[in-house]
């Protein structure tokens, strides 16, 4: 057990790869700086975003720079840009997106503050800095006096989708030129309502509540064009950082739902951008599926899951296959594993995971459900099998009587991060074994409030309300499933794909 005090203990493991941060054999595209990472706080206004960097080095472990970020309005969300790594100058650099909710005197106004992170990275220290670089005024309606307002951002190499859910219209930035274009499910208006990306660079855009009748999706390429629209409300999983299916919280947003669409139209890619912003042909070693993308909606009661591959294939566009998972209890959460490409059967094979926080007869159980996705794919055709393979019990306190528990899932390539609000600790799930190991046992006990995930296979377990009083603490897992730092502070990090959502 852990008894949690004003102190923070770094648990820093001195990786046996950290090594490859400055071996001419690491591979060219692998940024130096893989075994640190970053984790940030905001204050209970959300008006600061306090940031660290910690990690390894060949010939150190600890922190190695912190900061602050603002003052602010209100942070709406946050999320990081792709690392782009120099190795004569030992740099790496990315951007830092910070989405302002109530920015301007009458704090209605939409910001994005676009950040420049710079890790000079030698042997054994990291030098940090972050400067600000652009400031954008986005065509939103933002403020909180007319209610909550719900920020959504996603992302994909080359353009930011945002929106708030007081708007009926979404935009698209482009990262390198800051253009700003406009999206809308058309008349009457329907406001956003989420937006989701996976890690082809595929976005949903889902226009109006799941509980009501006007409901609408927009689904974007990687190259920022529109590739289709249609009724009802859907959203794309990536492997990363789950889809929660509840009401908001702190932590990726839950996207809006509908019952199945109608018919969707599904067409080329033709880009609104100029031709320069397209993006390039796929690389020899690209997954066969890499213009394929799977679209999920769930019903009203959260007891079902409806399926869609769309996409294109090199001699035919449309929609190629659709399914549903289910029934459970309730949906809480989703996530993909990563793709298994097998070029001899033409085969993509990945994981679908569904988290039921509501299961058993008393609805009080926490169930995880995993299912094998198997895309056959021939010039002009996918055929595609959605299988369950696995019924995980966690031993998690699920949502009895209706409590409208919360759950939480995160991910990096070995294992599954779990836990719900109505328990003390979490556990983490090996993809292989399936073997279970709980994280937390804080004295007191203090619930999981949040898990989050970046791109390296960092992940924080923080426990305690980010806003409220009381009890706080959080736990910094490695890639390796190891217990690599933990404090009495809630933490969070920063995904590439989705934007961190935070209450309004």
């Amino acid at each position: 057990m852990k008894t949690l005090m004003n102190t923070i203990y770094p648990k820093f493991a001195l990786f046996a790869f950290a090594w490859f941060a400055f071996s001419p054999g690491l591979p060219a595209a692998t940024p130096i700086d893989t075994t640190l990472y970053t984790r940030y706080h905001t204050d209970p206004a959300q008006t600061i975003v306090d940031w660290n960097v910690c990690g390894s080095l060949p010939g150190s472990s600890g922190c190695y720079g912190s900061g602050t970020l603002g003052p602010f309005g209100k942070v709406g969300a946050l999320m990081e840009g792709e690392p782009k790594t120099d190795r004569r100058a030992n740099t790496v650099t990315r951007a830092i997106y910070v989405l302002e909710i109530a920015s301007g005197p009458n704090q209605n106004e939409v910001v994005l503050y676009v950040y420049t992170k710079v890790d000079t990275i030698t042997t054994d220290t990291d030098t940090v800095t972050i400067t600000l670089s652009q400031t954008i005024s986005l065509p939103l309606v933002g403020g909180i006096s007319n209610g909550p307002n719900q920020t959504s951002m996603a992302a994909n190499k080359q353009f930011l989708f945002i929106g708030t859910s007081q708007s009926p219209v979404a935009v698209e930035v482009n990262k390198r030129t800051f253009s700003v274009t406009q999206f809308s499910a058309g008349s009457p208006p329907i406001n956003i309502s989420s937006i989701t990306a996976n890690d082809y660079g595929y976005a949903t855009l889902s226009f109006g509540s799941f509980n009501t009748s006007d409901t609408a999706f927009i689904v974007v390429g990687p190259d920022g064009s529109t590739v289709e629209d249609g009724d009802g409300s859907q959203f794309v999983l990536n492997t990363d950082q789950a889809i929660k299916v509840t009401a908001a919280h702190a932590g990726i947003q839950r996207p809006a739902h509908g019952g199945i669409p109608d018919l969707p139209r599904v067409r080329p890619f033709r880009s609104p951008h100029d031709q320069e912003e397209r993006v390039l042909a796929a690389p020899a070693a690209a997954p066969i599926d890499g213009t394929l993308y799977t679209r999920y909606n769930v019903d009203p009661d959260h007891t079902n899951i409806g399926w869609n591959v769309c996409g294109s294939l090199p001699g035919s566009t449309g929609c190629y296959g659709s399914g549903s998972l289910g029934p459970f209890g309730k949906v809480g959460a989703m996530l993909e594993g990563e793709p298994k490409t097998d070029r001899h059967a033409n085969t993509v094979t990945r994981a679908i995971y569904v988290l039921d926080p509501a299961s058993g007869p008393n609805q009080n159980e926490v169930v995880l459900y995993v299912y094998t996705k198997v895309d056959t794919i021939t010039t002009d055709s996918d055929t595609v099998t959605v299988t369950l393979s696995q019924t995980i019990s966690l031993p998690l306190v699920g949502d009895p009587l209706s409590s409208g528990a919360l759950p939480f899932m995160a991910a990096n390539t070995q294992f599954l991060f779990l836990g719900t609000d109505q328990s003390p600790q979490a556990v983490e799930l090996d993809k292989r074994t399936f073997s279970i190991t709980q994280l937390g046992g804080f004295t007191p006990p203090i619930n999981v409030f949040a898990i989050l995930a970046n791109q390296y296979g960092y992940a924080t377990l923080s426990f305690g309300n980010f806003r409220g009083g009381g009890n706080k603490a959080f736990i910094v897992a490695g890639p390796d499933g190891s217990d690599e730092e933990e404090g009495d502070e809630t933490q969070f990090m920063l995904d590439t794909v989705m934007g961190l959502l935070l209450r309004p």
